[in-house]
């Protein structure tokens, strides 16, 4: 009678034990394997990626079911690392290629080895989709750029023509004109000229953005480089009555060995702001060496050491042109379409500063208030 109640208890308390499927449950497949690689148990997670049951997989090697898998488990172990490998799977029903991103830890004490794989197949098509997505899209930005760049030089010379022709008449060339003659012509020879700056420098933008623009650094003097730019914008500012002042009298280092032709075509783009944004107003542009503060609170990659003496900084103060919060936001976002309509020529001409800037391991800044106007800011090693 004891006996027959002890066996009653045993069997009560195997009846009560639940099943434990927590191996199961992970969220990746789970060999585990002795030393020679041989199969002693995998979770449900395996029995899936592989469309099988325990029984076809117990017992044999990791290698029947991974591409070289035992050379690729040996190297894993020893170094921890994970790999990419490739599932070897029943393709009589259904031909695929089973992708599994593989790890693995060996036990000392009992010498087992657990692998953890997880399938990324789907991830891997998804990113060579993207991947070849964007190399569609890219090799159709290239074709566009090359195309409006060989296109360039006509219609711009067509515009040069217009503008030319329009103040020819102006001048008197063909005789005298009407009020309403010389009115309309006016007008003509002012949008003609936006819009040759505008697309002269959305061109110029364009070849920067397909890395075309070929950079010779040389040895030439800054302070010299400023004065002949001046003496070219004299006349203009005169006749739009515009107040400029230009000071560098506190560039003491005015040897830099970069592009030249580049740097002063960074001036006349900040010159060309002035004179087309300007109304009357004041422009205002300092050239000298950043502080140490300056070069400590803003990070950009020429910053390895703080020596005044080897970055110029460029100030350039505008009074009549003031850029609301969401443009700052996004003035470096050539395309970004703002709540208020800007030339794009002067967004254009602000990401070709960024951009040569940057190429030359500088960086720029612009900073914008109501009743202050517009200052932008940029820095350049003089090496």
């Amino acid at each position: 009678m004891g006996r027959v109640l002890r066996y009653m208890k045993l069997l009560q308390y195997f009846k009560s034990q639940k099943e434990d499927i927590s191996f199961d449950l992970l969220p990746d497949g789970i060999f585990t394997l002795e030393q020679d690689g041989k199969i002693i148990d995998v979770n449900d997670k395996v029995l899936n990626i592989y469309r099988t049951n325990r029984f076809n997989i117990l017992g044999h090697y990791f290698s029947d079911f991974i591409e070289n898998g035992t050379s690729i488990l040996n190297k894993i172990t020893k170094t921890g690392m994970s790999a990419t490998v490739k599932a070897i799977v029943d393709q009589e029903d259904e031909p695929r290629e089973t992708l599994l991103d593989i790890t693995a830890t060996r036990n000392s004490e009992t010498g087992k080895v657990f692998v953890c794989v997880r399938n990324i197949t789907t991830k891997q098509k998804e990113q060579k989709t993207i991947s070849d997505k964007f190399e569609i899209a890219q090799k159709i930005i290239d074709e566009k750029n090359d195309f409006l760049l060989d296109s360039s030089g006509a219609i711009l010379s067509n515009i040069v023509s217009m503008t030319g022709f329009s103040r020819a008449l102006l001048d008197g060339i063909g005789g005298a004109l009407s009020e309403k003659q010389e009115k309309y012509l006016n007008i003509i020879n002012t949008n003609s000229k936006d819009l040759n700056y505008d697309l002269e420098k959305l061109f110029a933008l364009f070849k920067a953005e397909s890395n075309k623009v070929e950079y010779r650094y040389k040895l030439f003097d800054l302070i010299s480089l400023i004065k002949s730019i001046e003496r070219v914008y004299q006349k203009d500012f005169k006749d739009k009555k515009i107040i400029f002042n230009l000071d560098y009298s506190n560039l003491t280092q005015r040897d830099c060995l970069l592009d030249g032709e580049i740097v002063e075509y960074m001036l006349r783009c900040i010159m060309d702001i002035f004179l087309r944004f300007s109304n009357l107003g004041k422009c205002q542009l300092n050239i000298g060496h950043p502080p140490i503060d300056f070069l400590k609170t803003r990070e950009f990659e020429a910053n390895d050491s703080y020596d005044i003496e080897k970055y110029v900084l460029f100030e350039a103060k505008i009074t009549d042109l003031v850029f609301n919060q969401d443009e700052l936001e996004n003035i470096f976002d050539t395309y970004y379409k703002g709540s208020i309509k800007r030339p794009i020529g002067l967004k254009a001409t602000l990401n070709l500063l960024k951009k040569y800037s940057k190429d030359f391991r500088g960086d720029v800044w612009v900073y914008s208030k109501q009743n202050f106007g517009t200052m932008i800011t940029f820095v350049l090693p003089l090496r």
